[in-house]
C-alpha cells in the first residue's frame, strides 16, 4: 500500500528555506508525524497540521543564511527584575528616595499632559465645530491691527441671503435682566439668539424640544438655572417673568431645559430666548443698522472649502460699514471656526469665547521639565551611592563573563523598572493629590483616563526617556569598575566626582530659583494689596439702578443720611463697566477708554486732578468737554493739554482737566488712555456715594434698607467700592500658594540629591572618620571635614543661582502682572537664607551619623 502524499507545495517550500544541515532530520520527523496524524485524524487533518508545522519552521534558527544570536531575553530581564527588586528591598531608604522623587516628577508630568488634553478638548463636543464660523473683523488702532469678535448687526443675515454656501446664520446678543418666579428674584444674563442656535451648537435638551425656541414666547433654561428656580420640580410649562427694564417686562413659558453642560466649554447659556424679543428689550433696536454691533454673528457652511468664496466677497460689506461708521473703519473680515475659537480668542477682543489658559500653556511644560530634571539629577546621585553596596555583585558578574556593556544594560534596565514603578506611584499622586488640588482653584477639570492609548504612549515615552537619562551616567560609571580592583578593595567611593557635583550644582541653582520665585510672589501679593488704586476706594459705595427714576428716588433717599458726604450718578463705573471711544487725529485713530459720569463723580471717588478743572453741575458747555488721564497726555505727547480740541463721534471736545493715572480694573490690567465725559442723567445706571470715615458699614445697611423700601421686587446689586476686585486678590492668594508648593517640591528633590552626594562621600570615608574619632577628633573637626568639600560647590551654585533667580523671578512677575513690585535685596536674602538652612540641615544629618557610629565598627568595614 502506498504512503499518503504530503502537501507537495509546502514540502518544496520547506526544502527551499531550510538549512541543508537541518533539512533531512527535520523533514524525516515531520513525515513521521504526518503518517501518525493520518492514521489518527485522517488525511485532510494531517495535511493541515503539516502545513502549520512548515509555517512554524520559518524562524531564524532554521532559515538558511541566518545565524541567530543566542540571547534569552526573557530569562535575562527576569533576572534583572529580581535583582532590582531585591536591591530595593535591601535598601528601603534609598529606594524610597529614588521612587518618591521620580514619582513626584512623573505625577506632575501627568498633570501637564492632562491639562493639555483638557485644553485641546474645549468646545470640541459640538458636532458642527468644523462648519460653524464666527464673523470677526480687523481695525487699525494706532498703527496696529486688532481683531474683534463682535460684528455689525446685519452682517449674518446678509451673508445668508447673498451666499448660497451659507446654510445657516445666527445672531447672539447677551443682556442683563431681572428674572422673577414667585418670590425668587435675581439679576441674570439672558442670551438672545436666532432659532438656529441649537442646530449649530450641540446643547442637547434634558426635557423639552429644541424647535420650541422658534416661538418668541418660549424660553429655554440651563440645567443649573432650572435647579436654582424650580429645584426638583419639572419647570416645563411654567411661566417665568423677564424684566428688561422699568415698566418693560414679559412673561415666558419654559419650553426646555438643557442637559448639564460639559466641563470643557467656553460657550454656554443660562437663559435662551428668541432674538425677536430683542425688539422689546431695546425698543430703538434697528436690525439694519451697520453702526450697531452685536456680540456675535455666526454662519454655517456645507463645505469648509466654500469659505474661500465667501471671504473673497467680503469687500462689499467692508464698503457698506466704512461708509457709515468711520470710527470703526474695518480693514478686513475673517471667519474663525468654532473648533479653533477657544485658542483664537486669546488675541481677540469681545469674543463670545475666551481663552484663560494661554499663560498655562507656556508655564505648565516648563514646570514639568524642571521637576523631571531635578528628579533625574536626584536619582543620578542616589544611584551612584547605592552602587557602593553592590561592588562585589558587579565584580562577580564580570568574572563569570559579563562585559562592560552588559553591566551597563543591566543597570539601565533596572533603572527603567524603578522608573516604571515610580510611574504607578506618580499616577496615584496625580489622581488623588495633584489634580484635585489644582482643580480646586483653577477650574480645570483634569482626570486620568486609564483607557486612553495616547496617555500610555506619552507616559511610556516619558518613563523610557527618564529611565535612560537618569540612569545612563550611573550605568556607565559603575560598569567601568574592574573585577580585580573590586575584589582587592582598590575601588573607593567618596572620591571627587566632578560630573556628579555639576549635577548637584544645577539642582541647587534650580532650587534657588524655585524658592526665590515663591518668596517674590508672596512679597508681590503684599505689594499689590498695598498699591494705590489712584483714587479713594475706602469710603465709597455703589449700586446699580434701573433707570433715571430709580436713580432719582434712591439718591434723594440716601442724601437724607448725614453720613453721606457726596453723591454721583454715572453710566459707567470704576471696576464695573466702561466703554471705548476713538479719538480722530490727523492720519491716525487713537482708541481710549471712556467713562460717562455725573459732574461730581471724580470728587465723589477722590480722583485727583493734576491740571485744569472739574465738570460743573448742569453746565451746557461741559457737554462738549472731556477730562483725560496722564496716560493719554503722555501717549499723545501733549505738552500743554488744557484747551486741546479732539474729535470723537463726529463731535468736537475740549480738554478741561487732567487727572492722575488710576486703575479702572485690577492691577493685572495696564492703565490705558482714559477720558471722562458728562453723561445725561436719564442714562444713569449707577449711583455711587462717599461717606465719612468709619461709616461704611452703617451706610451699606442704610443703602440696603432704602433699596428694599423703594424697589422690593428688584434684587439689590451693589456694595463697597473696595470689594470690586475681590476676585483679583483671591487670584493672587492662589498664585502664591501654587508657587509655594512648587518651591517645596523643588527643595525636597534637591535635598534628596544633596543627601545622596554627601552619603556617597561619607560611605567612602568610613575608615578615615573612624581613625579621626579614635585619635580624638570632635564634632567641629568632623563637621569641617565633611562640609569643606561642598563649600566651593555651594558657593559657585549660589553665585550662579542668585542672579539667575533674580532674572527668572523678575521675568515671571512681569509676564503675569502689569505692575509687579520692584525686586529688592530682601527677597533674594530670604531665599538665600532658606536655601542655606536646608543645605546645613542635610549636612547635619550626615555629621550626626558619623558622630554616632562606633569607631570600632567603622574600622571593621571592608
Amino acid at each position: 500500500m502506498s504512503k499518503p502524499a504530503i502537501p507537495s507545495g509546502f514540502s518544496r517550500l520547506f526544502e527551499w528555506f531550510c538549512k541543508p544541515s537541518l533539512f533531512e532530520e527535520l523533514q524525516g520527523d515531520m513525515e513521521e508525524a504526518f503518517e501518525e496524524n493520518t492514521s489518527q485524524f485522517g488525511l485532510t487533518t494531517a495535511r493541515n497540521i503539516y502545513r502549520k508545522e512548515v509555517i512554524k519552521m520559518i524562524r531564524p534558527s532554521v532559515i538558511r543564511g541566518i545565524v541567530p544570536k543566542r540571547f534569552n531575553h526573557s530569562i535575562l530581564f527576569k533576572n534583572y527584575f529580581k535583582t532590582s527588586y531585591r536591591s530595593m528591598i535591601k535598601n528601603p531608604m534609598t529606594s524610597f528616595i529614588n521612587v518618591f522623587g521620580l514619582a513626584v516628577a512623573l505625577g506632575i508630568c501627568l498633570v501637564v499632559y492632562a491639562f493639555f488634553e483638557y485644553d485641546k478638548s474645549i468646545d470640541q463636543f459640538h458636532e458642527n465645530k468644523n462648519s460653524v464660523y464666527l464673523a470677526t473683523f480687523f481695525v487699525d488702532r494706532d498703527g496696529t491691527e486688532q481683531q474683534f469678535g463682535i460684528s455689525p448687526t446685519p452682517l449674518g443675515e446678509m451673508l445668508k441671503a447673498d451666499f448660497p454656501q451659507v446654510t445657516k446664520s445666527c445672531r447672539i446678543e447677551d443682556r442683563n435682566v431681572v428674572m422673577k418666579y414667585d418670590d425668587k428674584v435675581f439679576h441674570e444674563e439672558v442670551r438672545f439668539v436666532d432659532p438656529t442656535f441649537l442646530e449649530m451648537f450641540t446643547f442637547p435638551l434634558e426635557t423639552g424640544v429644541k424647535g420650541s425656541i422658534n416661538e418668541v414666547n418660549n424660553i429655554i433654561l440651563s440645567n443649573e438655572m432650572a435647579i436654582k428656580y424650580f429645584g426638583d420640580e419639572n419647570p416645563i410649562g411654567q411661566n417665568i417673568q423677564v424684566i428688561f427694564g422699568e415698566g418693560n417686562s414679559k412673561s415666558f413659558a419654559i419650553s426646555g431645559v438643557a442637559e448639564v453642560f460639559p466641563d470643557n466649554r467656553t460657550i454656554d447659556f443660562d437663559f435662551l430666548i428668541n432674538f425677536e424679543n430683542f425688539y422689546q428689550a431695546v425698543p430703538e433696536f434697528n436690525p439694519n443698522d451697520w453702526a450697531h454691533f452685536i456680540d456675535a454673528n455666526l454662519i454655517q457652511v456645507a463645505n469648509a472649502k466654500d469659505l474661500a468664496t465667501i471671504q473673497r466677497g467680503m469687500d462689499k460689506y467692508i464698503e457698506i460699514q466704512n461708509a457709515i461708521e468711520t470710527d470703526w473703519a474695518i480693514k478686513s473680515f475673517e471667519f474663525e471656526p468654532l473648533a479653533n475659537l477657544h485658542f483664537a480668542s486669546s488675541n481677540m477682543r469681545n469674543s463670545i469665547s475666551f481663552d484663560g489658559n494661554e499663560e498655562a500653556r507656556m508655564g505648565m511644560p516648563v514646570i514639568g521639565i524642571i521637576m523631571l530634571v531635578l528628579a533625574c539629577f536626584n536619582y543620578l546621585n542616589i544611584a551612584v551611592v547605592s552602587a557602593s553596596k553592590r561592588l562585589k555583585e558587579i565584580g562577580l558578574r564580570k568574572v563569570i563573563g559579563a562585559n562592560r556593556a552588559l553591566v551597563a544594560v543591566q543597570f539601565l534596565t533596572e533603572n527603567i523598572l524603578v522608573t516604571a514603578f515610580a510611574l504607578v506611584v506618580g499616577i496615584l499622586l496625580a489622581a488623588t493629590l495633584f489634580m484635585p488640588w489644582l482643580q480646586s482653584f483653577s477650574g480645570w477639570v483634569l482626570s486620568v483616563d486609564l483607557v486612553n492609548p495616547d496617555m500610555w504612549i506619552f507616559l511610556g515615552s516619558v518613563v523610557l526617556i527618564t529611565g535612560i537619562v537618569s540612569g545612563i551616567y550611573p550605568a556607565v560609571y559603575i560598569s567601568k569598575f574592574e573585577a580585580v580592583k573590586i575584589f582587592k578593595g582598590n575601588v573607593r567611593f567618596g572620591k571627587r566626582n566632578p560630573l556628579t557635583q555639576i549635577f548637584l550644582g544645577i539642582q541647587l541653582v534650580l532650587t534657588c530659583a524655585g524658592i526665590t520665585i515663591a518668596v517674590l510672589y508672596s512679597q508681590n501679593n503684599d505689594y499689590q494689596r498695598q498699591r494705590s488704586w489712584g483714587y479713594n476706594q475706602q469710603n465709597a459705595l455703589y449700586t446699580e439702578v434701573a433707570d433715571e427714576a430709580a436713580f432719582t428716588q434712591l439718591s434723594d433717599a440716601m442724601s437724607q443720611h448725614s453720613m453721606v458726604e457726596s453723591l454721583s450718578g454715572s453710566v459707567h463705573h470704576l471696576g464695573r463697566e466702561i466703554s471705548t471711544a476713538v479719538i480722530q487725529l490727523p492720519g491716525r485713530k487713537y482708541e481710549v477708554r471712556q467713562l460717562l459720569v455725573g459732574a461730581n463723580y471724580l470728587e465723589t471717588h477722590g480722583v485727583e486732578l493734576l491740571d485744569g478743572r472739574n465738570f460743573v453741575e448742569k453746565s451746557a458747555n461741559d457737554k462738549q468737554a472731556i477730562i483725560v488721564n496722564e496716560s493719554l497726555v503722555k501717549g499723545l505727547g501733549l505738552p500743554d493739554p488744557i484747551g486741546e480740541i479732539f474729535k470723537i463721534d463726529s463731535s468736537r471736545f475740549e480738554i478741561i482737566g487732567v487727572t492722575k493715572d488710576f486703575h479702572i480694573y485690577s492691577f493685572s490690567d495696564l492703565i490705558r488712555p482714559t477720558i471722562f465725559r458728562v453723561a445725561d442723567e436719564q442714562d444713569f445706571q449707577y449711583l455711587s456715594f462717599k461717606v465719612a470715615d468709619g461709616q461704611q458699614k452703617q451706610a451699606y445697611e442704610a443703602l440696603q434698607t432704602e433699596w428694599a423700601t423703594l424697589f422690593p421686587e428688584i434684587p439689590f446689586q451693589g456694595g463697597y467700592q473696595e470689594d470690586v476686585w475681590d476676585d483679583y486678590f483671591q487670584y493672587l492668594t492662589v498664585a502664591e500658594g501654587f508657587f509655594r508648593a512648587l518651591a517645596i517640591i523643588a527643595v525636597l528633590l534637591a535635598s534628596l540629591g544633596l543627601y545622596g552626594l554627601i552619603t556617597l562621600n561619607v560611605a567612602g570615608r568610613t575608615k578615615e572618620f573612624s581613625i579621626r574619632k579614635a585619635l580624638g577628633a570632635g564634632i567641629s573637626n568632623l563637621s569641617q571635614s565633611i562640609g569643606q568639600r561642598y563649600v566651593i560647590l555651594f558657593s559657585i551654585s549660589l553665585l550662579v543661582g542668585v542672579p539667575f533667580s533674580y532674572w527668572l523671578g523678575k521675568a515671571s512677575l512681569e509676564m503675569l502682572y502689569a505692575y509687579p513690585m520692584p525686586i529688592t535685596t530682601s527677597g533674594m536674602l530670604i531665599s538665600l537664607v532658606m536655601l542655606l538652612s536646608v543645605l546645613l540641615l542635610v549636612i547635619s544629618t550626615q555629621v550626626r551619623k558619623v558622630i554616632t557610629t562606633s569607631p570600632v565598627k567603622g574600622l571593621r568595614t571592608e
